[in-house]
């Protein structure tokens, strides 16, 4: 996941979003921010077939079957080694879900350079806090704020992206 990440960030503000794919559309903006979709192959992380591109309306429609393979720990050990490879890391919370994966996150991140999104309530903000993580807001607010980062930083604002919920024709529900 780093050298990927580090291969197509150089001069743009990245954010590394970890999420379930339902949720794309809660990103899409205008104008349409670059969007690279990660996935996990035998272990090891790599830029999905036709990506990178931009997300668009129609691209988050995409987005919400294109179900990946989804491997815990895979993303765990990714994360654990990503260092300062990305600007800034979001972990959605999916009913906790987000939990085991953000204790992954390297300590030197966590302060400062990571928040946990939700929907409409964080029950397990107290679990957060207690790994370090001080930030905390709803979903829809995300871009915004990534687009204000990537501003101060005077760069282009690129999202990577993980699926972290497995979903097949069994379990997916469209919102």
């Amino acid at each position: 996941m780093k050298n990927e990440v580090l291969r197509l960030s150089a001069n743009r503000f990245s954010a590394l979003i970890l999420d379930n794919e339902v949720t794309v559309g809660e990103f899409v903006t205008a104008p349409a921010l670059s969007w690279t979709r990660l996935v996990q192959r035998n272990g090891v992380f790599q830029v999905a077939e036709g990506y990178p591109n931009v997300l668009t309306a129609a691209q988050a429609r995409f987005e919400m079957k294109n179900w990946d393979e989804v491997s815990s720990s895979a993303i765990m050990g990714a994360l654990a080694e990503l260092d300062g490879a990305v600007d800034y890391v979001l972990f959605g919370n999916n009913a906790g879900q987000g939990l085991p994966l953000a204790q992954c996150l390297p300590s030197i991140l966590i302060d400062n350079r990571a928040a946990v999104i939700y929907a409409n309530s964080l029950p397990e903000k107290s679990a957060y806090e207690r790994l370090g993580y001080r930030t905390f807001f709803r979903r829809s607010e995300a871009v915004g704020r990534l687009l204000e980062m990537a501003k101060k930083a005077n760069r282009e604002l690129s999202l990577f992206f993980v699926n972290t919920i497995q979903h097949n024709e069994r379990n997916y529900h469209d919102p």
